[in-house]
């Protein structure tokens, strides 16, 4: 079995507990204003060119093929109790190909973690909880008209399988892209907590300050029509949004 890949990144140590090798699937169903790989977006093999100089975004790859690629590091695993995540795009774009990744990676005794955007079919997320040991949930907007304003889609299904995954028992990590000017709001805040506060697996919360990595990935993509402008936070403001967010909770908030 093969599915389409646009990185396999080693050495990660924000994409779930300790070192990390992180799978980047293509394809993505959401259209995020604020997206830092809008390579993932289209689920075909893309051509991105800076310069003149080209370069192919996307390779097949057999899932014997990534997991060689994964176990290379398996000392430092081994050693900060870390493993394989997958993370794109949607890895739940490419169902079968995401579980037969991860059925392999636990049948090697690898710790796994899925990041998903969580709009998808509920038992397509539930066949996956089967080998993934913690799931990277984002939670990008409460307001579900603002949410699909800024992403394409409704937050309504992502809410319903957020609590479907904590009802069946799957450990989960909220990640929260905080945009400025979008969801910078005591509102938007105090509903990270809500929902936090609601489910029974959290570990914890993870804030995501804006960052503008995606636009020069636009320009190379030659899409410079999506490119859309945020203000860059300082850190003081990403460490008052977790102090706004953790004196509503008892969970961990911390940056990603």
């Amino acid at each position: 079995m093969k599915g389409i890949v646009f990185n396999i990144q080693r050495f990660c140590i924000n994409d779930g507990p300790g070192i990390r090798t992180t799978v980047f699937f293509k394809g993505c169903p959401l259209r995020c204003g604020w997206c830092h790989n809008p390579e993932s977006h289209s689920g075909d093999i893309e051509i991105m060119c800076e310069n003149g100089k080209e370069e192919i975004c996307g390779t097949y790859m057999s899932v014997e093929e990534v997991i060689a690629e994964v176990l290379k590091d398996r000392v430092f695993y081994d050693h900060s109790d870390g493993g394989m995540t997958l993370s794109g795009g949607e890895p739940l774009m490419q169902l079968d190909f995401a579980y037969e990744l991860l059925k392999q990676a636990k049948q090697n005794g690898l710790h796994t973690c899925v990041e998903t955007c969580g709009f998808a079919k509920t038992e397509d997320l539930l066949k996956i909880a089967e080998f993934t040991d913690i799931f990277l949930y984002d939670w990008k907007l409460t307001d579900s008209e603002l949410h699909e304003r800024y992403t394409g889609v409704s937050n309504r299904l992502i809410l319903e399988n957020l609590k479907a995954m904590d009802s069946a028992g799957s450990k989960i990590i909220l990640r929260c892209p905080v945009i400025p000017d979008v969801n910078e709001t005591d509102d938007h805040f105090c509903g990270i907590a809500d929902v936090a506060n609601s489910l029974e697996n959290i570990v914890a919360v993870e804030i995501e300050p804006y960052h503008s990595l995606g636009n020069n990935k636009y320009k190379k993509l030659g899409k410079t029509e999506r490119i859309q402008s945020f203000r860059q936070p300082t850190e003081q403001q990403a460490e008052e949004w977790i102090a706004k967010i953790q004196r509503q909770t008892e969970i961990v908030v911390k940056k990603a």
